[in-house]
């Protein structure tokens, strides 16, 4: 008994495509895989992404062709029922728009349109291949596109459709700027071009202290796994000191002590207050090569204008005669962070295998203590160290465990008597694996971030250089949970000079609600490439 009644609407052509140019800009390109819905009582068909060549998402890069509307009574003499015409929306408001997709879900609530999901990669995800699904660019969060019928208003000109996002997932808002210090005129080696600035380098750690006026560069490796030596240049140790805003410059300190550390890559380092402290690494060639368990203190003088420090070694004072290991295991590519004047230190490389332990040195006693083991995560290198909870908690987050991961595990400090949580991190599943990020907690915006990675382990090891990221993914501050990942808005630009490029190997380190990024490995195995660049990136809510 059911009867159904086809008709074709063919409607009028938009006459409001900011380019008018091309032979299609007058109606939607024919597409697949795209979404449709409709609104304002049966009036308004909203028609957003797709693909018009396969697996390969629509932008727009030469006319407006991502997101069309057909209004129903809109053409001119409209009659009415069979009366339709397409419109492009004029995208206005403060927020962003999606990235470009394929294959997204798409629903109406009222005259309110959601978006979830989707993808802008090549490779179809199966069930049996998670490499696969590694592999791909995800989107977790609600993108409200049409809001109330009020916010769509039709002039003789165009439509204009607001944007706005209320998800606490698609908050974030990130200022990335190119730092470039006015070169250093007091390196006592001045005959050679690089002597003014730092080298180029990777495995390095990076520092701010003094109120976020200087940034402290130390150690790394200019050739793979050779540690940077001061042999022809004064290259180990740098400082960019910040004069105004926009004005840094790159002097390098003379060391007044007696000693310093020797030479190394993979260190961790991390300031308390004005000190900067570093601990292990290695110098040798091999992974568990001349591993490293010694701890250093360093400190810029800032009565001579920062242009002295001094190295002190420190030892630890443990007397308890009933503890055995007092000090951790030598050990490379860990990581440390300092909370409060603890520093909390976690797994790394040791010439017996990967590490899962969890280490807290005391400053004010220099008293190292064994935290314990994790008995969730695998031994890893390059794991990312996050604070949470107002310092209540640290987070483990990913790691190289013979294999890219995206798992992690909280420690709580206070609140649980010093443990590990007995569950493993959730949320965590929309970052794509890695290890070797940039990574810092803003608990002043009460998020973290992870920035870039290595996200494909090179076939040559430490020799190469694997594939590598460059987006920024947010975590909550206080569970550590996936909030959204956040890539350079300009789809096939040439974005360089607004946001960094895609590396591994680097250090970030984070004052208020800005962290800093210098250097790190870039290229591919055929040919790395280490880089020399300086970004400063502000975090807002």
């Amino acid at each position: 008994m059911t009867t159904l009644k086809f008709q074709q609407i063919k409607p009028t052509p938009s006459t409001n495509n900011a380019n008018t140019t091309t032979a299609t800009s007058s109606k939607p390109l024919a597409r697949s895989s795209h979404g449709l819905s409709i609104i304002q009582n049966g009036s308004l068909l909203v028609l957003y992404g797709g693909e018009h060549i396969a697996r390969t998402p629509i932008e727009d890069t030469n006319s407006s062709q991502v997101l069309w509307v057909a209004k129903k009574g809109a053409a001119a003499g409209a009659g009415g029922a069979e009366d339709w015409q397409w419109i492009v929306p004029t995208i206005t408001g403060s927020g962003s728009a999606p990235p470009a997709r394929v294959a997204h879900a798409q629903a109406a609530i009222g005259n309110t349109i959601y978006i979830f999901g989707g993808r802008n990669g090549i490779e179809t995800v199966t069930v049996a291949s998670s490499a696969a699904i590694s592999s791909l660019s995800r989107y977790t969060a609600t993108t409200t596109l049409l809001s109330s019928s009020s916010l769509l208003t039709t002039t003789t000109s165009n439509t204009t459709i607001h944007t706005h996002h209320p998800h606490y997932r698609k908050m974030t808002t990130l200022k990335f700027q190119q730092i470039k210090p006015t070169p250093s005129t007091n390196n006592a080696n001045t005959t050679t071009a690089t002597s003014s600035k730092p080298l180029a380098r990777s495995s390095h750690g990076l520092s701010i202290i003094q109120n976020g006026s200087l940034l402290v560069l130390y150690g790394g490796e200019h050739i793979a796994r050779t540690p940077i030596e001061d042999t022809n240049s004064s290259q180990v140790l740098w400082v960019a000191k910040k004069k105004t805003a926009e004005d840094w410059q790159w002097i390098v300190p003379t060391i007044t002590s007696s000693s310093a550390p020797p030479a190394r890559v993979a260190h961790a380092q991390a300031a308390v207050g004005n000190t900067i402290y570093i601990f292990g690494g290695r110098n040798g060639i091999e992974m568990g090569e001349n591993a490293m368990n010694d701890l250093w203190m360093l400190q810029i003088d800032p009565d001579h204008n920062d242009t002295t420090a001094t190295w002190t070694q420190i030892h630890d004072n443990t007397t308890d005669s009933t503890t055995t290991t007092t000090v951790p295991e030598a050990r490379s590519f860990h990581k440390m962070i300092a909370i409060g004047t603890n520093l909390y230190m976690f797994g790394g490389c040791s010439p017996s295998g990967r590490m899962n332990d969890l280490w807290k040195f005391d400053t004010l006693s220099c008293q190292w203590t064994e935290l314990g083991v994790s008995k969730v995560l695998r031994g890893r290198g390059g794991p990312n160290v996050l604070s949470l909870d107002d310092s209540k908690k640290i987070a483990i987050v990913a790691g190289f465990a013979g294999e890219e991961t995206n798992d992690g595990h909280v420690y709580r400090i206070s609140g649980g008597g010093g443990k590990w949580e007995e569950e493993g991190m959730k949320g965590l599943d929309e970052m794509r694996p890695r290890s070797v990020c940039c990574f810092a907690s803003l608990p002043k915006v009460n998020k973290c971030v992870i920035f870039g990675g290595e996200v494909d382990p090179s076939a040559k090891g430490h020799e190469g250089a694997g594939g590598f990221e460059r987006d920024v993914v947010i975590l909550d501050g206080t569970s550590g949970s996936v909030l959204e990942n956040i890539k350079p808005a300009v789809a096939g630009g040439d974005d360089e000079n607004y946001w960094p490029g895609n590396r591994g190997w680097a250090d970030a380190t984070v004052y208020e609600d800005t962290f800093y990024i210098f250097g790190g490995l870039a290229g591919d195995d055929v040919s790395p490439i280490r880089l020399d660049d300086l970004w400063q990136c502000q975090v807002s809510p």
